[in-house]
């Protein structure tokens, strides 16, 4: 994400001179507010002092940028890649060098309620095994964006869905292609299974989705039923072009689909389809609250959630607009709690992004913070910054934060710097 966020503001001065359509005007408007933190009065960790936050410090915990908490299991579960792969390999930040990709990316899990090290400052972690799995035309690798994830039971049956971003291959030579710059890698969505129920440590391949509706693919979201459709984020819309992708956010071309293996290929038709074909400035890190039932959608270029009441039709689904959000900060991933309030993590300024992607082990204090968005008393949404770290003091370049409701605790995730996973636990309980 920092390598487009540098790409789009090299660019905003040719823009500014050139665009002044009303939408185009209010996403440029608001994008450069937000990516300043114009308005915005960063707040040290020091101003909320009922949360002491640590550093989970392991080696398979670096560059963790999507986790999702099973809260049947009491298992927080992370996609996580390799920094310097990261910095070689990024189809929708438009990095194309897939000979210094990771070859190592990988599901990791903690164990939330088995603590370990000094005074409890870890968790129980184990990487999850992908036996069977093909990967890139047969040599088991997975290249992970997003992830989602869908409590099947009470025994502990839990599935995933995962972005992974592949290079294309050539099929007569079963080779990387070299120039990736015209196929821009092949994107799916893999679903697995943690067989063996808690403490599990094999991921069963279920079903992988191609689409040409997953173009630019941000995040997934399962839909939580007996069959693996899900909704999923095309940030940058479904252009090949590379201006366009980099003005998309502007012109508000971000989409989301919907993919469904009911509506199998062999009789012609697609997995996928356009729920929402267009209108969303950078739409991020979707997310399916099934207590509602609603889907909210992050834009990230405008600072704010749209939600949508999904109607199924068939094989498929639409979507009904019933309320817009205005967070007022740039957001990257949305989770749920098991109460039902949605968690968003933010950028309160974003000037600093590209520097910690182009030097993700340097100290560069970006900062950080928590938003939570809950129905308030008279049936509207109360948006509350719940935690921040104003000055990059401890937490990491944060890209999704998860709400542990049953104890109260935060645990950020980070795209780029290494060990990036914090637990942030309360001294005392919030209101």
């Amino acid at each position: 994400m920092g390598a487009l966020m540098n790409s789009i503001l090299g660019v905003l001065a040719v823009i500014l001179a050139t665009l002044y359509q009303s939408n185009v005007h209010f996403a440029l408007y608001t994008g450069v507010r937000l990516f300043y933190g114009i308005g915005h009065t960063l707040e040290p960790l020091s101003a909320f002092p009922s949360y002491k936050c640590r550093r989970i410090e392991d080696e398979r915990l670096q560059a963790c940028e999507d986790m999702w908490l099973s809260e049947a299991t009491r298992q927080l579960f992370l996609a996580c890649s390799e920094t310097k792969g990261r910095q070689q390999w990024s189809p929708n930040g438009g990095i194309f060098n897939a000979s210094g990709r990771s070859l190592t990316d990988h599901i990791a899990v903690l164990d939330i309620d088995e603590p370990e090290g000094v005074d409890g400052a870890g968790f129980r972690t184990r990487v999850l095994e992908t036996p069977g799995y093909p990967g890139t035309h047969g040599d088991g690798t997975l290249n992970l964006v997003g992830m989602s994830g869908y409590d099947d039971g009470a025994d502990g049956e839990v599935r995933l869905w995962l972005i992974d971003v592949k290079p294309s291959v050539d099929l007569a030579t079963g080779r990387v292609i070299e120039d990736q710059t015209v196929m821009r890698g092949n994107q799916t969505v893999e679903v697995f299974k943690l067989v063996g129920g808690r403490g599990a440590t094999t991921l069963e391949h279920l079903e992988s989705f191609w689409d040409p509706l997953i173009m630019t693919p941000n995040r997934v979201a399962a839909v939580g039923d007996d069959t693996n459709a899900f909704w999923i984020t095309n940030d940058l819309g479904h252009s090949q072009s590379r201006w366009k992708r980099r003005l998309s956010p502007f012109f508000s071309q971000g989409s989301v689909a919907y993919c469904s293996s009911g509506s199998n290929k062999s009789d012609g038709s697609q997995a996928c389809h356009a729920a929402i074909p267009s209108g969303l400035s950078w739409p991020n890190g979707l997310v399916h609250n099934h207590h509602d039932g609603l889907l909210y959608v992050p834009s990230s270029m405008v600072g704010t959630v749209d939600i949508y009441e999904p109607v199924k039709n068939g094989s498929v689904s639409t979507m009904k607009k019933v309320d817009t959000i205005d967070v007022g900060y740039s957001i990257d991933n949305l989770m749920v709690d098991k109460d039902g309030d949605v968690w968003a993590a933010v950028f309160p300024s974003v000037t600093k992004l590209g520097k910690a992607f182009d030097d993700p082990y340097g100290v560069h204090h970006v900062p950080a913070a928590a938003m939570r968005i809950r129905k308030g008393p008279g049936g509207g949404y109360e948006v509350e910054k719940v935690l921040e770290d104003g000055f990059g003091e401890v937490l990491p370049m944060t890209t999704s934060v998860v709400h542990d409701a049953t104890t109260g605790r935060l645990f950020f995730g980070s795209e780029f710097p290494p060990s990036c996973i914090f637990g942030s636990s309360h001294v005392q309980p919030p209101d």
